[in-house]
């Protein structure tokens, strides 16, 4: 959808609810308006850290940050024709220390999240079976923060960088809200974005309804799942993450995540007791949190990465499933089938397009000696004595790294980060060299031991004056899902044991694609099944209190993490712990504890929720809910986070937001 058709959209929207509001329509467009309710909220959600962590992803709190690093220059095997190692020659007078703070210094951020928020919902009956269904949302949330601003550090090493891609989200200050492509185009066409509002149409549809049957048509989100924290039959849309990742009360389950896009859904009553459901939509990526944002989950040592999502014409794909769902008494059965694209994505080393040659002394060196090879040697080339590029600029352009501040500074640091990410360091390293010819050009060679990878990272970091900077790509991979699930009510005369609500759900997806560790253009490839367990019961306690809610759960995970990472980069470098290449955990397990009590007078509703990874990590979630009267609401929970509760904490997903320790506030008032 082009600006114009978004902007006929949102004026069309505008003129029709104002037209009817004061009253000017009469006629048809009278009697549509004694057809139409309006729902309208205003909401204001405030997150104040309690701790002095800072999220390990960002410039302020990378690995290493406040360690001072020795850094030693080698002479690199490609000068000698592969006679030696990277351990073999050090380059005399070329070894320092290093200490990121000394190039990007620390800042404590002590608001996490801030934001209002107006949404409003429309509903029009045009015929007993005919009606539109519309909700329009718009975030606004100043930048309060205090985050990192890279235009600070642009006398370091020429920069951050833009080169020949849209980098808008990592060359200025923090953006909150953008979601774009590679090119700088918005990844969903219904929604207007920047770096501190965000303007969309989660629900804009028209709606038939007659009998059995039920057909919607427009932007939507679908919904196929009920868990909490948890997904297993929810597949058919993907999750934004940007506003407050996975932080916001749980007992909502994803219904502000869930990313809405253009689809025809259908469902059919087949018998009292079997419905039919299906969808065909426009596929859409789900949207990950910004360099920098108190949320983001990518280390900001690489640049943002280039999503491919209109490059490689994602954008006209299609994604569609149905499900069945039956009841007979106590028991119950479901299954769908779905043909998508995986929403999360693939990551992959990408080229850089930064055209930015080395600096200082052995910089210039490298660049001397690359400038004397014989160009353009054809099949005699050998990177000893040939060279493919004009200049290392060049050369650095047409591969994953560049030269720019805020990147990665040493070895040690470049597998702590590699770390954090699920990612193997060295094969990585070495898979970046294999895939990128260019790399080898300017006297890269892979490597077989740690030692050998943290002495050729140093030089070049050297030879860069500071830091390299990453850069990858997303790319979208085709899947075809499928699930099954079965239920039962149970009858006992035992009060705690009687109409419990048991759920089981499996998922099987055959070949399905994750990031490499070694951020390869292959990726890895699988079979996994997801296997989720739900016990859910309303119980009363007292005749003075409503009835309770309590749900527990359960689910295992054979190859993929809670966010959908392959479970092979577990078990590698932890923060500023000495480098490890990760062996991987065999399967992945978590459990859910979660419920809400009204009080007696239904004023308060006091909630909790709780997930635990079995290998050491734990979010917990206290919150309370306060009916102030007068369509006033408000909300205060707060979230616990532990990531090393014991083992290795890189064997658990909480380590990903160990630093968010944080207490949250939320004013709703509707209109």
């Amino acid at each position: 959808m082009n600006g114009n058709k978004r902007g006929f959209l949102i004026a069309s929207w505008v003129v029709a609810t104002t037209w009817s509001s004061v009253g000017l329509a009469e006629g048809f467009f009278s009697d549509l308006w004694e057809k139409t309710t309006i729902d309208t909220a205003l909401r204001a959600d405030f997150s104040a850290r309690t701790t002095d962590l800072g999220n390990r992803y960002n410039q302020y709190n990378l690995p290493f940050q406040d360690v001072e690093v020795a850094r030693q220059a080698y002479t690199p095997p490609a000068l000698t024709g592969g006679l030696i190692n990277w351990t073999t020659l050090p380059l005399v007078g070329f070894s320092d220390t290093v200490k990121r703070s000394d190039f990007v210094g620390k800042e404590k951020q002590e608001i996490n999240y801030s934001n209002i928020r107006f949404t409003a919902g429309v509903n029009t009956k045009f015929t007993d079976y005919f009606q539109f269904i519309g909700q329009f949302r718009a975030i606004y949330g100043p930048d309060i923060y205090g985050g990192f601003d890279a235009k600070d550090v642009s006398d370091i090493q020429g920069g951050i960088s833009s080169g020949e891609y849209y980098r808008g989200a990592d060359t200025g200050s923090v953006d909150y809200f953008g979601a774009k492509d590679r090119n700088g185009k918005d990844l969903n066409p219904f929604e207007f974005s920047g770096k501190d509002y965000e303007v969309d149409f989660p629900t804009f549809i028209v709606d038939y309804k007659k009998s059995n049957y039920d057909i919607r048509f427009g932007n939507q989100q679908i919904a196929w799942g009920q868990a909490i924290f948890l997904q297993t039959f929810d597949v058919p849309t993907g999750l934004d993450f940007r506003r407050h990742l996975i932080l916001d009360r749980a007992i909502e389950e994803f219904s502000d995540k869930r990313v809405p896009k253009l689809a025809l859904r259908g469902t059919v009553q087949l018998t009292d007791t079997l419905l039919f459901d299906s969808f065909v939509s426009k596929f859409q990526p789900s949207v990950l949190p910004n360099p920098n944002t108190t949320y983001n989950v990518i280390p900001v040592s690489f640049y943002k990465p280039l999503d491919n999502y209109y490059e490689n014409g994602y954008d006209k794909k299609l994604d569609y499933g149905f499900r069945l769902k039956d009841d007979y008494g106590q028991f119950g059965w479901s299954a769908f089938a779905v043909r998508r694209y995986n929403p999360l994505g693939v990551f992959r080393w990408a080229r850089s397009g930064i055209n930015k040659g080395l600096i200082g002394a052995l910089g210039t060196i490298v660049e001397t000696a690359y400038a004397l090879k014989v160009p353009n040697c054809g099949a005699a080339y050998t990177p000893t004595l040939c060279r493919n590029y004009s200049n290392v600029a060049e050369a650095l352009a047409d591969s994953p790294l560049s030269v720019g501040p805020g990147g990665v500074y040493s070895g040690n640091e470049w597998f702590a980060t590699a770390g954090s990410v699920r990612l193997d360091g060295q094969a990585a390293l070495n898979t970046a060299i294999e895939e990128f010819p260019a790399l080898q050009d300017i006297y890269a060679s892979t490597t077989s031991t740690v030692e050998e990878s943290i002495n050729e990272l140093n030089t070049f970091f050297m030879g860069a004056g500071g830091s390299l900077r990453g850069t990858v790509e997303r790319e979208y991979k085709r899947e075809n899902v499928f699930g099954i699930g079965g239920s039962y009510v149970t009858d006992s005369e035992i009060g705690a044991l009687n109409e419990i609500i048991l759920n089981l759900e499996v998922q099987y997806t055959p070949e399905r694609y994750y990031t490499g560790t070694d951020l390869g253009a292959s990726f890895d490839k699988s079979d996994e099944y997801i296997a989720t367990l739900v016990a859910e019961k309303w119980t009363r306690w007292s005749p003075r209190f409503p009835a309770a809610y309590i749900v527990f759960e359960f689910q295992h995970r054979s190859d993929s993490d809670l966010v959908g990472l392959s479970l092979k980069g577990y078990s590698g470098n932890d923060g500023d712990s000495d480098p490890e290449i990760p062996d991987g955990i065999s399967s992945a397990n978590y459990l859910v504890f979660a419920g809400f009590q009204p009080s007696s007078n239904r004023k308060f509703v006091f909630e909790w929720a709780f997930l635990y990874d079995v290998k050491g990590g734990l979010l917990a979630q206290p919150a309370v809910q306060w009916n102030l009267g007068q369509g006033m609401i408000a909300e205060f929970f707060y979230n616990y986070t532990n990531g090393h509760l014991y083992g290795n904490p890189t064997d658990n997903v909480v380590r990903a937001i160990d630093a968010d320790d944080e207490v949250s506030v939320r004013l709703t008032y509707q209109f």
